[in-house]
């Protein structure tokens, strides 16, 4: 399946969680029983407040009802702020009021006032897992990032130390952005032996976003067995990582364990098609997005990804519909208009095209891929001074667009020009040794000069043709395996 389109693009939308609501109207009924129940239980709370103004308790319990609450309601969290803030008041040295203001705060970056709560506990409370954990975010969060580490030593040193004290703050210490710091934490309690599925996964994800992939892998791979929430999560993170590393058989083998434990999961089908996408197994890849765009219809990212492989199918203007949905949904990114131009093109709509490609081709972002389509078009109707021209444009843009010289190598072979069709197309090789477009054209070179390299170009055209086959040989293969 020749790649015209971004796909690198698709893969990096592919990282995105494609989240979908199957029944919008029980959600809003659910959301607004969940509405009327907490606003009933905040008005309860206020009248034991109204009661007894001078109650401590009576704040501390509405600072943690709304810390409970705060996934439902936005302010939340600075109306718990606000409760513990009067318990402050009331009682200075409430040790709870102090650690759950401190907490908050560095919940929503807020480092120094984070960091005044903690001064203000007692020494020997500062010196317990759950503020030494809160003290190195709130130093991370403020750029101090060798005292944080130095605090993590001690904290994993700590004989006191459990796991929980560390997925509780976990809010604190993501937002605090300190790879190097989490990275220290977790893998410090993995040598303790004190991590579960839930901290291996968290060591593995910032393995990997820290570039140690192989490490990240071998964290999350441990993590399977006894991990005990959604399941695909823990695969969508393993799959991720393999795709990474470029071994897109066994990021399909997770995915497609994935599949099987959450069949309705419209991100497993979609990181499915895209995994299929990298090798070459066009039909396998159509199936899944198929499904993908069937649980999740309104998902922009999805719609592209479905588009682009439908392109290459026998009917390219299937792929039409999935990229007007794209341009409907996300009408600000030249890549969907970009894209509807190329599958008008492949439909053999080439006045439609061009109504979609000449304002890409204006576009920094799309202008060598607008450029490519323009010049095809103009060969497709025979003005081979427009086509070159074109593609010339193409390769200003991106000198390495290798389809491009692909295409200026059949130019230069229909203009006679056979020494420079043959270098455009051993760059464009060069470049992509495996451009099928290439390595047809340098053939039809070769016959038309009778080339005696020609049966060796001819036998590297059937071989390129041949392992197509067998990639979807292999694939049939790997499911076998998973299964």
């Amino acid at each position: 399946m020749t790649r015209i389109l971004c796909f690198a693009d698709c893969v990096l939308l592919a990282m995105l969680v494609v989240s979908v609501v199957p029944d919008a109207h029980a959600a809003q009924a659910q959301g607004s029983r969940q509405q009327a129940s907490y606003a009933d239980a905040e008005r309860h709370f206020r009248a034991a407040i109204d009661a007894n103004p001078r109650l401590p308790a009576a704040y501390l319990n509405l600072g943690r009802f709304y810390q409970e609450h705060a996934s439902e309601d936005p302010g939340a969290i600075r109306k718990a702020l606000a409760a513990y803030g009067v318990l402050l008041k009331l009682d200075p040295a409430n040790v709870e009021g102090l650690y759950q203001t401190a907490y908050l705060h560095a919940c929503i970056g807020e480092w120094s006032p984070s960091y005044a709560a903690l001064e203000r506990l007692p020494a020997d409370v500062r010196s317990r897992p759950q503020a030494l954990v809160l003290l190195a975010a709130d130093l991370a969060g403020n750029g101090q990032s060798s005292r944080a580490l130095q605090t993590a030593a001690a904290l994993i040193d700590h004989p006191d130390l459990t796991e929980i004290d560390l997925l509780a703050a976990l809010p604190a210490l993501e937002r605090a952005h300190d790879d190097a710091l989490l990275l220290r934490l977790f893998s410090g309690l993995d040598r303790r032996h004190l991590a579960s599925a839930a901290s291996l996964r968290q060591l593995g994800l910032v393995e990997g976003r820290l570039g140690h992939l192989d490490r990240s892998r071998e964290a999350l791979e441990r993590a399977v067995p006894s991990e005990r929430g959604p399941l695909s999560s823990l695969l969508l993170d393993l799959a991720r990582v393999a795709y990474k590393q470029k071994d897109y058989e066994g990021a399909l083998g997770y995915l497609a364990h994935a599949r099987d434990v959450d069949p309705q999961n419209p991100e497993v089908h979609f990181f499915f098609g895209l995994a299929c996408v990298e090798l070459n197994l066009g039909s396998e890849a159509y199936e899944s997005l198929k499904k993908a765009v069937a649980l999740a219809p309104q998902n922009p990212f999805v719609n592209y990804a479905m588009g682009a492989v439908s392109i290459h199918r026998h009917e390219p203007s299937e792929a039409i519909p999935y990229f007007e949905a794209y341009v409907r949904m996300k009408p600000d990114d030249p890549r969907g208009r970009f894209a509807l131009g190329a599958a008008r093109f492949y439909g053999n709509d080439f006045e439609g095209a061009r109504a979609d490609l000449e304002p890409a081709a204006r576009i920094p972002e799309t202008a060598a891929g607008a450029h490519y389509f323009l010049g095809r078009i103009a060969r497709q109707l025979n003005d081979l001074d427009t086509a070159r021209d074109q593609i010339v444009q193409a390769l200003q843009a991106d000198p390495h667009h290798a389809n491009a010289l692909a295409e200026l190598g059949l130019l230069q072979t229909r203009a006679g020009d056979y020494e420079a069709a043959e270098r455009s197309l051993n760059q464009a090789l060069a470049l992509d040794r495996d451009n099928y477009a290439a390595t047809v054209n340098l053939a039809a070179l070769f016959a038309r000069t009778r080339d005696p390299r020609r049966a060796e170009q001819d036998a590297r055209l059937d071989a390129l043709q041949r392992n197509r086959a067998l990639a979807g040989q292999e694939f049939l293969r790997i499911i076998e395996v998973v299964k």
